[in-house]
Formats: structure tokens, C-alpha cells, sequence
């Protein structure tokens, strides 16, 4: 039976009461409990640009605390069109917004772009791009679709982690010191951490550390505890059981110069480890087990400048040193076989932001500058016998941008705001005894958008945006070689170093209200996209009986969708009701096609909606919420064909997380998750999967888990 009755009105019911509300046109602006920050406000001096035209949510670490956020899949857990696939190996390596993932996807901390994925094949090497500890973070925005002015990779959306600030733990003013000790643990992982924040201000230098500590065990699903399930094979229900670990440290110092300089540095460090029992790859003559590592330094310098001139109100420049690398080693008892292979990502960026008002134009300009060194190794040990090889050769990367944007207040109701960016990159490769060089790649882009936003009333605005975007190809799209041979047959992937960037052509348009009953807002969108890169094949031979592959760029696919969110004060639209209670709902539906081929583009979601019902006390020492989220099943005609055995169901969760302050210096916070134990899987964990004879309740996610932690602020 579909469990269908309640999602859809549900999601809708803060925008139904609003609508109904004859007072939702009254003219008080003021908004006193608002969950879901619709879009950014900032004042000429701000550091980040509003996204005017966009669809933006922000959360910061007062969300991520009380919601009892873990990773990224956690974090975007009541984020309709957005989502995080998981591997029980791999863990988590790929966020999804409206239907793009992996490098289509920008992410970025502190404005540092993260290290590219790397996944040329699907069992012994794979990097994911989820190396940041959520509990270093002060906030986390997501923008949804297009954006120029972030470059390459913002096809999608954008993900901005910013990390805590000194500030954030001390006093407006003065000498202070502040730290704090949280401690939690996690039923789904059997995960504890604890996490070390200590602050202080001497004079005119700033100072922050904090250290994150994390001990588990394999995310569990439906089936519950894997140690106990000895299955071996594709047929395992259980996960592979597996020890899991990290330490993350952020380390800041700042020096307020003067009053118009500032500057400071950063250190971050994050280390994790995974060692597994690889039941679900293994035979009864042949136990393996992987025993995975990643690691991401970076040292990073920034100055400040307020000092009003011609040429910028406010600069910021930075330089940061990055290096993320990725090691996966798999045990094999077969010819006590090892399997080692790494890939490793070095850059140095520099970028810089400058802030001109003139008059009513709001202008943004900068520049980016990274440069990269890009390795990956395999070594494979057989009864003492190691041999080397590549997946793609050594290769360089320089990659250079620079941007302009006008936020222009043509009239007090009408905000346009045009921007256009060039993009320039180049891939040098050399070659060595393990691969040969297959050559260079190079290109550029000249980008740009229009967004605008015009206020029918103080209540209702109309918002839109259109625009071109572009992503440049990475190392494995470019350069992945394969070759294997055997009895059973021979296939051979080729790399393709004449790749295209990757282009489209985006188009989005919504209305969105905001009183002081609560806020709402709908848009829709449209983006078709041009050259796309995907494996393809190019038939069999006499030497490749099993086929060649390489990479291509597509001619065209399309996606589109439609989202609505909404946030309600019951407190003021119920006269019964006491202050503190707020509802709010999100919808998210989108669909895509290859028109390539005529097949539907599988990395779409199903239609999603979460509903949340909140309360927190007038003193704020105690609250809680509600959340249900339903998701639609991947109906068999949204899929393509050769994956329509892997159509799921309907399903429905139900969370309840609240928080406690007993004293000022003292919270805690617990949370129970999936209370109603359901089964259900995550679309975008098992569409790349290809073995028909595959167990799917493996894939299976956590059934009914709990989190709690208590965090002693001094």
C-alpha cells in the first residue's frame, strides 16, 4: 500500500494558513521566529554578497547543534532537493542539488575550493569531497542553481562552509576568554565524540582552537548490528562492519591592526580513518578487508582593508595552501593480495574580493587564482610481487578567474543585478614509466548572468534569474587509462583529453512573502545543459571483446522542477497558542532527461516534502521540534532502463529532537531519529549500482536511532 495521504498538504500548511491570514498583508516587517533564511540581507560593507534572484538556505551552528548534525548527511536532512549519498565503505562522498552531484556541485570552506573527486573505479579507489568536520563550522549556505560568480563547478548549486570565528565566543569588546566542552554520541554509528572550543581576545589579537574527536563503528541499517551477520557476498543484507575514526583541528589567529586592517591566519587539519570487513566482496576462498584514509591540511593568510578609496570601500585577499589526499588499501587472502592506490590534490590559491559603493551601484569585483599539482598511484602486491601503475597521469592544473557584479538599486522597489565572469584553465600532464602523457587540455569561458528581485508590496516580491555557467573537466573525466584482460574476456578504457567544458543555461523565477506571521516562497526553474560528460561506449573488438569506453561530452540535457518553503509564527496566528511555536514546510520536485538518448537522467530525487513543527520557550532554556519528511518512490518510468529494477518505494520519517539549559553554562541536547522505524533507501546511494543479483536491503538506511550531547560553555 503507498503511504501517500498526508505529504503534499502537509509541506503546504504554513503556506495555506499564511494565505488564508487576512492580516498577511499587514505592513510590520518584523519576523521573530523565522527557521529557513530565504535570502541573505547585507549592508555595503557585508562580506558576502545577498543572492539576489536566488533560492538560498543558510544554517548555522546553532542549527547544526540543536538538530544533532553529525556529517553531511545529517546537515541536509530537512533540505528538500538536496541530498548525500552514502557508501558503507566509502562513507559519504557526494551532496546532490536538484539532480547534479560530485564535481557539479561547487563546494568551498572559507572560500578555498575543495579538492576535485576522484572515482575511477567503483571498488578500490574512490575520494569524496567530504573532509570537513561539521563542528568547526559557524554556517553553512547552500545555494540552489547556477551561479557565475562562483566559476567552474556551480552548475548545480553551491555549498559555503564557514568556519567558527574567534569572535563568535567572545565579547563585543575588551580582553575575554571563553571555551566550551561538548561530548555526544551517536546510537545509528555507535559514535562518540567530543569536542574542544577555547577563545580569547589580548588586546588587539584574537586566538581559536578547536579540536573534534570521532570513534565509531559503520553507519547500520535496517537490519541493525553487521558484527554479528557472517554473509559473504552480493546477497549480504547487513552492512560491512567497519572501525571508524577522525580528529579535526581549526586553529585561527587575527590581529586587528588598526582600524581599517585586519589580518589573519588559519590552520585546519582533518584526519579519518576507516578499517572494514568487506564481507559483502568477498567469497568463501577469498576475505577481504580495506583499510581507508583521508586526509586535508591547509594553511591559510588573509588581509582586510576598509580604508575607503577609488578603486574599493572594503578588500579582502587571501592565500591559502591546501593538500587533500585519499589512501585505500584492500586486503585480499586470495594470493595474500594487497591493493594500494592513492590520489592526492596540492594547490595554492590566491583570491581577492573587493566592495565599491557608487551611488546606488553595489559593486563586486575580484579574482582567482589556484594552481595544482594532481597524482594518483596504485601499487599491487601478489604473494610478494608488487607492481606500479597509474590511472591518469601526473598532471598540473592552472586555473585562473575574475568576475564583476553590479547590484544596482535601480528604485526603491526594483534590484538588478547583472555580473559576468572568464574563466581560463590548463591541464599539463607528464608521463613516466607508468603511463604515458596523453596530452594537454586547456580552455576558457566567458560567463554571465542577470538576477533581479521587485517588490510588489512591502509583503510580496517577485524574484529571477538567468544566466550561462560552466564546469571544466577533472583529471579522471580526462586521462583515466584501463586495460584488463582475461579469460573471460578483454575491455579497455581510453582517455580523452579533447574534452569540453561542461555549459548551460539556466533560468529560474519565484515570488516569496514575508510579514510578521512568517515567510513563504516559490520558485521554479529551468536549466539545459550542453556538452555533459559521460562514459560512453564505442563498441567491441577482435582485441576488446568486451567493449571500449572513453569519456564524451553529450549534446543536451535538460532539468527542471519546482520548490516551495514556507515558515509560520503560530504564536501570532493562533490566538490560543502561547509565544515560541513556529511551523515549517518544504517541497522540492524535479525532473531530467538525456535528450541525447530520450532516457530520464538518473541522478535525480524523487519528489520530497518535510514538514516541522517547533517550540522554544519565551526564556530559551528549553524547546523542541517535530520534523516529518516523506519522500515519493523512483517510479520505473523516471529511470532509465537499464536501471529500472532498482524503482523504489514511498516512505515516510519521523524525527524528534529537543534541547535543555539547566543552567547558562550547561545545554543539551538528544534527539530521536526515524522514530517510526521505517525501511527505506536513499535514491542516490544505490542508482549506480549494476549487479542485478545484488541484495538492496543492504542499502537499506538506519532504522530507529537516537543521538544526545551535552555541551559545558566557560
Amino acid at each position: 500500500m503507498k503511504k501517500t495521504a498526508y505529504p503534499v498538504p502537509l509541506s503546504l500548511i504554513a503556506l495555506s494558513i499564511m494565505a488564508a491570514n487576512p492580516v498577511f498583508s499587514a505592513d510590520t516587517l518584523e519576523v521573530e521566529h523565522q527557521l529557513d533564511t530565504v535570502t541573505i540581507e547585507a549592508d555595503a560593507l557585508s562580506e558576502s554578497a545577498p543572492k539576489v534572484g536566488s533560492s538560498v538556505s543558510s544554517i548555522d551552528y546553532k542549527d547544526i547543534e540543536k538538530t544533532l548534525v553529525r556529517n553531511l548527511d545529517d546537515l541536509v536532512r530537512y533540505e528538500p532537493g538536496v541530498d548525500a549519498s552514502q557508501d558503507s565503505r566509502f562513507g559519504i562522498s557526494s551532496i546532490n542539488i536538484r539532480g547534479l552531484d560530485g564535481d557539479r556541485v561547487k563546494i568551498s570552506v572559507d572560500g578555498v575550493t575543495q579538492a576535485d573527486a576522484y572515482g575511477p573505479t567503483t571498488t578500490y579507489l574512490r575520494t569524496g569531497r567530504n573532509t570537513v568536520d561539521l563542528d568547526s563550522l559557524e554556517s553553512v549556505e547552500i545555494i540552489k542553481g547556477g551561479d557565475v560568480v562562483e566559476g567552474s563547478g556551480a552548475l548545480g548549486g553551491v555549498v559555503k562552509y564557514r568556519t567558527k570565528e574567534p569572535s563568535s565566543f567572545l565579547s563585543a569588546e575588551g580582553n575575554d576568554t571563553s571555551g566550551s566542552l561538548k561530548a555526544g554520541y551517536k546510537s545509528a554509528s555507535d559514535e562518540f565524540n567530543q569536542t574542544l572550543t577555547i577563545a580569547n581576545r589580548t588586546g588587539k589579537i584574537e586566538s581559536l582552537l578547536v579540536y573534534t574527536n570521532r570513534d565509531g563503528h559503520e553507519n547500520e541499517n535496517h537490519q541493525g548490528d553487521a558484527g554479528s551477520d557472517q554473509t559473504v557476498g552480493v546477497k549480504r543484507a547487513s552492512v560491512d562492519p567497519s572501525d571508524t575514526g577522525s580528529d579535526n583541528v581549526l586553529a585561527k589567529v587575527q590581529v586587528q591592526v588598526n582600524h581599517n586592517n585586519r589580518i589573519g591566519f588559519v590552520g585546519e587539519y582533518f584526519h579519518s580513518t576507516s578499517e572494514s570487513d568487506l564481507f559483502s566482496e568477498s567469497s568463501a576462498t577469498d576475505q577481504q578487508s580495506s583499510d581507508d584514509k583521508s586526509v586535508r591540511r591547509r594553511i591559510g593568510f588573509f588581509h582586510e582593508n576598509t580604508q575607503t578609496n577609488t578603486l574599493y570601500d572594503r578588500l579582502k585577499w587571501q592565500v591559502d595552501y591546501q593538500d587533500t589526499k585519499t589512501t585505500n588499501k584492500t586486503h585480499r587472502s586470495n594470493n595474500n593480495r594487497l591493493v594500494d592506490r592513492f590520489y592526492d590534490e596540492e594547490s595554492t590559491s590566491l583570491k581577492a574580493d573587493l566592495v565599491k559603493q557608487i551611488d546606488a551601484h553595489q559593486i563586486r569585483y575580484g579574482l582567482n587564482y589556484d594552481k595544482k599539482s594532481l597524482e594518483n598511484l596504485n601499487k599491487d602486491t601478489v604473494s610478494g610481487t608488487t607492481t606500479a601503475s597509474r590511472f591518469s597521469p601526473v598532471a598540473d592544473a592552472n586555473i585562473f578567474g575574475v568576475y564583476i557584479e553590479d547590484s544596482w538599486a535601480a528604485t526603491d522597489r526594483l534590484t538588478l543585478v547583472p555580473a559576468i565572469r572568464y574563466d581560463n584553465y590548463k591541464y599539463t600532464t607528464t608521463g613516466d614509466e607508468y603511463i604515458e602523457s596523453w596530452g594537454n587540455n586547456e580552455n576558457e569561458a566567458l560567463t554571465a548572468q542577470l538576477a533581479a528581485e521587485f517588490a510588489i508590496t512591502e509583503t510580496y516580491t517577485i524574484f529571477g534569474k538567468t544566466g550561462s555557467g560552466f564546469r571544466a573537466p577533472n583529471l579522471d573525466e580526462l586521462y583515466y587509462y584501463f586495460a584488463n584482460s582475461a579469460s573471460y574476456g578483454s575491455y579497455q578504457i581510453t582517455p580523452n583529453p579533447d574534452l569540453e567544458p561542461e555549459e548551460s543555461l539556466f533560468i529560474e523565477a519565484g515570488i516569496r512573502a514575508q510579514n510578521t506571521y512568517g515567510a513563504a516562497e516559490f520558485v521554479a526553474f529551468y536549466n539545459d545543459y550542453k556538452n555533459f560528460i559521460e562514459q560512453v561506449s564505442l563498441g567491441s573488438s577482435a582485441a576488446f571483446s568486451l567493449g571500449q569506453y572513453t569519456n564524451q561530452n553529450l549534446n543536451h540535457v535538460v532539468i527542471k522542477g519546482v520548490e516551495i518553503k514556507g515558515n509560520l509564527d503560530l504564536s501570532k496566528s493562533i490566538d490560543a497558542l502561547s509565544d515560541g511555536w513556529v511551523l515549517n514546510g518544504a517541497i522540492a520536485y524535479a525532473e531530467g532527461d538525456n535528450l541525447e538518448n530520450g532516457e530520464p537522467l538518473d541522478s535525480i530525487s524523487p519528489l520530497s516534502a518535510v514538514v516541522g513543527l517547533g517550540y522554544d520557550s519565551p526564556s530559551e532554556q528549553w524547546g523542541g521540534k517535530l520534523n516529518l519528511t516523506w519522500a515519493s518512490g523512483k517510479k520505473k518510468e523516471d529511470i532509465s532502463t537499464s536501471k529500472q529494477w532498482l524503482a523504489t518505494s514511498d516512505y515516510n520519517l519521523v524525527d524528534l529532537t529537543a534541547y535543555y539549559k539547566p543552567t547558562q553554562n550547561l545545554t543539551f541536547n538528544a534527539g530521536l531519529f526515524n522514530l517510526t522505524d521505517e525501511k527505506y533507501m536513499n535514491w542516490n546511494d544505490i542508482r549506480n549500482l549494476t549487479n542485478t543479483s545484488t541484495n538492496l536491503n543492504r542499502y537499506t538506511r538506519a532504522g530507529r536511532n537516537f543521538g544526545i550531547d551535552a555541551t559545558l560553555s566557560f
